[in-house]
């Protein structure tokens, strides 16, 4: 019965013709119950923000001001340039060109700051404003989830899963720039789904998933996931035509950016930064992809564990990352009770074609709790995690939330501690 019930609740919300419902209420006044429907899911939306922004506010006293690329970006471009000025002389990951300083970086978590850098200058604090994001970010999934047709119990469990069980919340308290550009990516993940459990409207899809990977260039392999599933939810080429459309920009803007930094459209900067060892040795020797690396995050993903140390609190992160048993144990509900095979589609498809290329990428990450790369696709695994916690969250679902939240704030108070 249940499988059942939730193969036609994923059709209904990702299959029918986005056109089909206003064609049968063209012309028709919302009714009383709709209105009513609609005010408590502004409501939800509106609470669950303030809950998540409230704790991440008083868990992080401070933020992290040692790394704003991003700030300095946004200043560039309101006085008309794209090379970094007035950046701090000990910041890396930093190309220096003819006598210039420029950020590898894709320009969107810039663009997002223009307004706050126009008003507060370099003082901005980027790391507040990704805590404001990442809110912003649970509550839009979880308006997504109730798109879906799922319970309120089970809505408010994923949303805890990744407000608070997931290494979104570390990422906000440390708040860096690379850190800052995956709160990106997630505020873009959750929108996506929110627009795919909707209308999935080809060009608003095509702006949100473009605003990924202008933040991530990790995110660009979901591109022909995302256009497969607007295919399957239309079966006719005008949605995609919008969908191309606004990709077709973004790689353009992509491309002028990169011809402005460094003189050529296909240069994004990454081969022109010093690293260090191990990782200099590494893409030396094999490049920024190869399949040798796939071991070392394999590793991070599922096996790294904290280090043990005689004060309290007896466990502290290793920098190269923790194992996603440690910091999302949720997610192993997808192994024991996994939902039905309706629920993963197109969900699934995206995390296959965003986690498969990283795990050949030359680094794992570095200084983060938690293996940070999996924020690229975390928001879409939680889509099958929830129809898995239907008809509602058991005891046990809660037990593992619980362990992951207790993480999760360890990391808060290590990264901290620690100067992360």
């Amino acid at each position: 019965m249940e499988t059942g019930e939730v193969a036609e609740e994923t059709r209904a919300a990702l299959r029918e013709p986005p056109d089909a419902l206003e064609r049968r209420s063209r012309g028709r006044p919302a009714g009383p119950r709709a209105q009513v429907d609609a005010r408590r899911a502004a409501a939800e939306t509106l609470l669950v923000f303030a809950a998540v922004l409230a704790v991440y506010l008083a868990a992080t006293p401070r933020t992290n001001q040692a790394y704003r690329h991003f700030v300095y970006q946004a200043d560039a471009f309101l006085h008309g340039h794209v090379d970094l000025r007035g950046l701090p002389a000990y910041y890396h990951d930093v190309v220096h060109l003819d006598g210039k300083v420029y950020a590898p970086f894709p320009p969107v978590p810039a663009v997002l700051l223009l307004p706050l850098v126009a008003v507060a200058g370099t003082d901005l604090d980027q790391g507040r404003v990704g805590q404001v994001l990442a809110a912003l970010a649970v509550a839009v999934f979880t308006a997504g989830l109730r798109r879906l047709g799922l319970s309120r119990g089970v809505r408010l469990c994923t949303a805890a899963a990744l407000a608070f069980g997931s290494v979104l919340w570390p990422a906000t308290a440390i708040g860096t720039t690379w850190f800052f550009a995956q709160v990106v990516v997630v505020l873009a993940a959750a929108a996506l789904v929110w627009e795919l459990a909707g209308p999935a409207r080809g060009a608003v899809a095509g702006a949100l998933l473009t605003a990924a990977w202008l933040s991530r260039v990790s995110l660009l392999p979901a591109v022909p996931a995302v256009a497969l599933c607007l295919w399957t939810r239309h079966r006719r080429p005008a949605p995609l035509w919008g969908f191309a459309a606004v990709q077709a920009v973004g790689l353009l803007v992509y491309l002028a950016f990169n011809q402005a930094r460094f003189g050529d459209p296909l240069q994004p900067g990454y081969r022109l930064l010093s690293m260090g060892a191990p990782n200099a040795e590494a893409v030396a020797r094999w490049g920024f992809f190869d399949v040798r690396y796939i071991p070392q995050h394999l590793y991070a993903m599922f096996f790294q564990g904290p280090e043990l140390v005689e004060a309290p609190p007896f466990l502290r992160p290793s920098p190269w990352g923790l194992a996603l048993v440690f910091t999302s144990p949720l997610a192993a509900r997808l192994l024991f009770t996994p939902p039905p095979r309706e629920a993963w589609w197109p969900w699934g498809a995206f995390v296959l074609t965003l986690a498969l290329p990283m795990l050949a990428y030359f680094s794992v990450g570095w200084v983060q709790f938690g293996y940070r790369y999996s924020l690229d696709w975390w928001v879409f695994l939680l889509v099958p995690l929830a129809y898995a916690l239907r008809p509602a969250p058991r005891l046990v679902d809660y037990l593992l939330l619980a362990a992951g939240i207790a993480m999760n704030a360890l990391g808060v108070y290590w990264v901290q501690r620690l100067g992360w």
